[in-house]
């Protein structure tokens, strides 16, 4: 998987179909994309949020799930053998006791990465613990931030992996209700602010398909540059996909520009204070 000599890699982000407890056909959903993908020589593909098991919010739908779960890794594993690039996908899993919403990447029969979701909705609090530890993904020559849903609203965890090296950050949906068109313009809103402010490119993918109550998702991926600039995008109720070829060179450009490379000015050492306000008689 990893070509030293090369700094492009191409990159998928896709909306699969997803629907709870429905693992098989969640993975045949998924299979499906890589198949097409892998003819499209795409060397990475990142997945929606909970797209193997469907979004689980309760005890009793996340012990089920559970009791298929050895399978679908299998599965799972069987494809990325079969299949010649890396995914990450997503599903709950058990770390010591408690149960995380995880994101997986798979490459040649193996699990090479898992980020547990770090920040949690009411809801989710209720069926899930939060993920304490940050990883960057490396493939290629990209060093991959992954944030799952939630996460993308904290800036400061794009920070922290930029501060690690991380030249790509992934941004993996489950987010139902909008039209694709409003959901794609609150995303971008904020992923190109992800993108420009750490001088790094920017994917992401929301899933379709319906929730536990028969809500609908809106399909929306995206690619951004560094620049934020997008340079692929796909939106519909269908699954669908967008991709691009990413060029690591360009965040070497903004580096060597003196007026462009604002993540190396930024400090973490200032130790600023708000002045009090002086009421005046």
């Amino acid at each position: 998987m990893m070509d030293t000599a090369k700094s492009t890699m191409k990159v998928a982000a896709v909306c699969s179909w997803m629907e709870t407890l429905a693992a098989e056909q969640n993975i045949r959903c998924i299979e499906s994309f890589l198949q097409e993908l892998e003819k499209q020589h795409v060397e990475y593909a990142l997945f929606p949020e909970l797209s193997v098991s469907g979004y689980i919010n309760n005890t009793i739908d996340l012990d089920s799930f559970f009791s298929v779960a050895d399978d679908a890794i299998l599965q799972l594993k069987q494809l990325s053998k079969q299949y010649l690039l890396a995914f990450s996908v997503g599903m709950p899993m058990m770390i010591g006791n408690a149960s995380t919403i995880a994101q997986l990447t798979f490459w040649d029969g193996n699990i090479i990465h898992q980020h547990s979701k770090t920040h949690l909705s009411v809801h989710e609090k209720e069926v899930f613990e939060f993920g304490k530890e940050l990883e960057l993904l490396s493939l290629n020559h990209s060093k991959i931030g992954m944030h799952l849903c939630l996460e993308s609203h904290y800036p400061e965890l794009s920070l922290q992996y930029q501060q690690q090296g991380a030249n790509l950050l992934a941004f993996a949906f489950a987010s139902p209700r909008e039209t694709p068109e409003e959901k794609m313009e609150r995303f971008q809103m904020m992923l190109k602010c992800r993108a420009y402010d750490n001088a790094c490119f920017v994917m992401a993918c929301n899933a379709t398909g319906t929730t536990p109550t028969k809500k609908n998702y809106a399909g929306v991926s995206t690619i951004i540059s560094p620049r934020g600039k997008v340079l692929a995008q796909y939106k519909g109720m269908e699954p669908g996909y967008c991709m691009a070829e990413i060029d690591f060179n360009d965040i070497r450009k903004i580096k060597d520009s003196l007026m462009s490379d604002f993540p190396s000015y930024r400090t973490t050492t200032l130790n600023l204070t708000f002045k009090e306000k002086i009421d005046e008689e």
